[in-house]
């Protein structure tokens, strides 16, 4: 009979999240793994599995909690544009803040594993077809609120924004010039106008 857990998984993977994060999957030992959980080897394993399975746990819980932040931004503004508009200004400021100093975790993740991993590729992709299903969602608000164009397919937009979203989140973690993102807003406001 196993014994009950004396700690909260979640939290602890809250601060295996955080870790991984910070220092990629490859730039991460077992040992800080050890070390930021207080737990031992033996008790990783039985609770979430080998040091990839935890990854995985990990990103899932970024993207969830990612994806609420996004769904409630763009659910927040009294127009889809606007919305879209508040995203971006919040990705520009976010990811400039202290308390976000490691840059977006997918693009990381992303870079980091590439082609290399079939399981991450696969939660990836997973995770770029929810957000462009949320986009979906604000454009088709937009469309019947009249801020955003019919002259574009829904579908394309919504690419246009993931890609165009998660291409800031790259030049804002290599601390690219501030004019060059909001360039890029009036560029997306006059696509996605009529």
């Amino acid at each position: 009979m196993a014994r009950p857990l004396n700690f909260d998984p979640s939290v602890k993977l809250q601060e295996v999240m955080m870790l991984f994060w910070k220092k990629g999957y490859n730039g991460t030992s077992l040992a800080d793994l050890m070390q930021v959980t207080g737990l031992s080897k033996s008790s990783l394993y039985q609770t979430f599995g080998n040091k990839h399975d935890l990854f995985l746990s990990a990103f899932e819980m970024y993207h969830q909690k990612r994806l609420s932040q996004l769904n409630e931004i763009l659910s927040s503004e009294d127009t889809a544009l606007n919305a879209i508009e508040k995203l971006i200004h919040f990705t520009i400021a976010e990811d400039n803040e202290v308390n976000v100093p490691y840059g977006c975790m997918t693009c990381n993740e992303a870079v980091e594993f590439g082609p290399h991993d079939i399981k991450m590729s696969r939660l990836l992709e997973e995770e770029f077809q929810k957000v462009e299903a949320e986009f979906v969602k604000v454009i088709k608000r937009g469309q019947i609120d009249g801020s955003i164009t019919k002259d574009v397919d829904e579908i394309l937009l919504a690419r246009f924004l993931t890609v165009t979203i998660q291409g800031m989140h790259v030049m804002i973690r290599a601390r690219s010039n501030k004019n060059r993102l909001q360039d890029t807003l009036t560029v997306v406001k006059r696509t996605l106008k009529k």
